[in-house]
């Protein structure tokens, strides 16, 4: 087995022994709960609509005392769909919950012309925290949660350094919002953002306070709802990442967050390798605590109905450990110490411990692709070619990206892709193979056609020939140019300048594959699989929109043409795996 053959553990090879950390929320400390609906004026005097829910001893009435605050701002109407957290939860335990609408969204005054993330929106988190900090009712310590939408505020309004913001718990949240969601590898997202750009407007719409002595405010709120510029047009005007997108984005001014952290994802998330970067920026910090929670859940979580084909055994209650993060940081409590980093392992069906990510016990080996293989050893030096195929790519419809707005996560068995582009697989494991880390490809192409697309797809190849998703990656190879920063083992484009190809030439690409935590088991395959296409997720070409004149906006498709791999040599296609050398099962 040549895989196998570079994979012996080193001595001394050892991984942390697993804790307990809690599995249900601890207990109420009050009896019952009291909201309040109140505008929240900011300093350009737009009113934002706020529910802030008290703990209370008998419903009618706040209890008395100082309290912590944990903040949740929603685009997703507060009164609606809102993607919040639990007002009786935490209320119940101590904390006073506000959950708040983003300007221009649910009762909220504005309107949504700067778009959502927008520098102006951080501006008004800072001011929010800054008023629950300072409310007589206040101990002066304000959190954030909340997840998606609400994880990736917390990011930025946490980068505006408001003083009395103690913690951020952000779940689901990406890094760039180009690189991450909109424009995955420089390939538009379409399925993604057709529900995204489509969905998002529609929930900030509805949900209007429904305090009375709220009304007037409310019909000025609505009005200027309606008014405001498309979300959509921003989007559509830059297809390149552009100063748009970077200053929306929390990887852009990261080192400006000064407060502990929690970052939760889980593996089927879009945007988990997005929010492992800002994880792994933020744990460089000296003195301030950053942990790391994944599981195997969905960007809407596991089993019936987001996740209607699995529901993992033994998954986190992540809200017990983010009110346990809470106690200690917004309350000063003196409570148990969650694990630094705390990982799914899928297939194996238990979380892992580690000290940092990727874990200590993790060895980067370098695979070379020969004819339908990929072994350790460097085969002699060759090609193969395929036509793209415009109707390619069907079987990711229900994948990660596809499925983070509204439609459920239903992986598809890769057989259905057979006939499409390159395949190669590793021998049969005769001992488990377990990936912990970032996964890279080093491609070696060239292509009849000035542009075209990469999807790469690892998959798990089963002894009954079914093939499962394990994580997958792309880039439009136009956009190939590498980003300061970058690595070997996490490849990142500047994705800004296209830069044609010349058919027939052959370049070098570096793609990010997304970081997992997988137990391939003996007997299975681990098998990669190169696209050009990848329909409905991944839009095949560019959109040049008008913003001033939408019907003069037009599409230049990518056209099919031969796509060629080399590899072998001294300069051939390999994969960099992120193997696991820690022993236990």
């Amino acid at each position: 087995m040549l895989l196998l053959a570079g994979l012996a553990a080193p001595a001394g090879a050892q991984s942390e022994e697993p804790s307990n950390p809690p599995s249900t929320l601890p207990p109420a400390s009050y009896p019952a709960t009291y909201s309040e609906q109140r505008f929240i004026r900011m300093d350009d005097g737009v009113e934002l609509g706020a529910t802030i829910t008290f703990p209370s001893e008998n419903g009618s009435e706040p209890a008395p005392g100082r309290f912590p605050a944990v903040l949740n701002v929603t685009p997703y109407a507060r009164n609606g769909a809102c993607s919040c957290d639990s007002a009786s939860d935490y209320a119940t335990r101590g904390f006073v919950l506000a959950v708040v609408d983003v300007r221009g969204t649910g009762g909220s005054q504005g309107n949504l012309n700067e778009n959502y993330f927008s520098p102006r929106e951080a501006r008004d988190g800072y001011e929010l925290v800054e008023y629950l900090g300072t409310q007589p009712w206040s101990n002066g310590r304000v959190g954030m949660s909340g997840g998606s939408y609400l994880g990736i505020s917390q990011y930025l309004i946490a980068e505006q350094d408001p003083p009395h913001l103690a913690a951020i718990a952000p779940i689901e949240a990406f890094a760039d919002i180009y690189n991450d969601a909109a424009f995955p590898g420089g390939i538009e997202s379409l399925f993604f953002d057709s529900q995204y750009l489509a969905v998002q407007g529609a929930p900030g719409l509805t949900g209007p306070n429904t305090e009375p002595s709220m009304i007037p405010g409310t019909l000025t709120a609505k009005y200027e709802q309606a008014t405001g510029r498309s979300i959509a047009f921003d989007y559509l005007e830059n297809p390149y990442e552009d100063s748009f997108y970077y200053e929306r984005s929390p990887i852009t001014h990261v080192s400006k967050i000064r407060v502990p952290v929690f970052v939760i994802d889980g593996w089927r998330d879009a945007f988990v390798g997005g929010n492992i970067r800002m994880y792994r920026r933020l744990e460089r910090r000296k003195g301030v605590e950053t942990l790391l929670n994944v599981g195997p859940c969905t960007h809407k979580g596991c089993g019936t109905p987001f996740d209607p084909t699995s529901n993992p055994p033994g998954v986190d209650n992540v809200e017990a450990h983010e009110m346990l993060f809470f106690q200690r940081y917004l309350m000063g409590m003196e409570v148990p110490s969650l694990p630094r980093v705390r990982l799914y392992d899928q297939q194996a069906e238990h979380y892992v411990e580690t000290s940092a990510w990727p874990s200590p016990s993790t060895r980067f080996k370098r695979n070379y692709l020969g004819p339908e293989t990929i072994s350790a050893k460097l085969p002699a030096e060759a090609s193969a070619s395929y036509i793209s195929d415009p109707a390619a790519g069907l079987s990711m419809t229900f994948d990660e990206q596809g499925t983070v707005a509204i439609t459920p996560y239903i992986p598809i068995d890769q057989r259905v892709e057979e006939e499409q582009g390159l395949a190669w697989r590793t021998p049969v494991l005769s001992q488990a193979l377990a990936l912990d880390g970032p996964i890279a490809l080093h491609l070696v192409a060239s292509s009849t056609a000035t542009d075209t697309d990469w999807f790469a797809k690892i998959c798990d190849v089963a002894p009954d020939g079914s093939q499962s998703i394990v994580a997958e990656g792309q880039l439009r190879a136009s956009l190939r140019a590498l980003a300061r920063g970058s690595t070997r083992r996490e490849p990142l484009e500047t994705l800004a300048t296209p830069e044609p190809l010349t058919p027939g030439t052959f370049y070098d690409y570096e793609i990010a594959i997304a970081p997992t935590a997988y137990r391939f088991a003996a007997g299975h395959r681990l098998q990669l699989r190169l696209t050009s296409y990848n329909m409905p997720n991944a839009l095949p070409g560019t959109i040049a929109f008008n913003g001033s004149e939408p019907a003069t906006s037009s599409f230049v498709p990518l056209l099919p043409g031969t796509n060629t791999v080399r590899f072998g040599g001294t300069d051939g296609t390999s994969l960099l795996l992120p193997v696991s050398t820690d022993p236990s099962p």
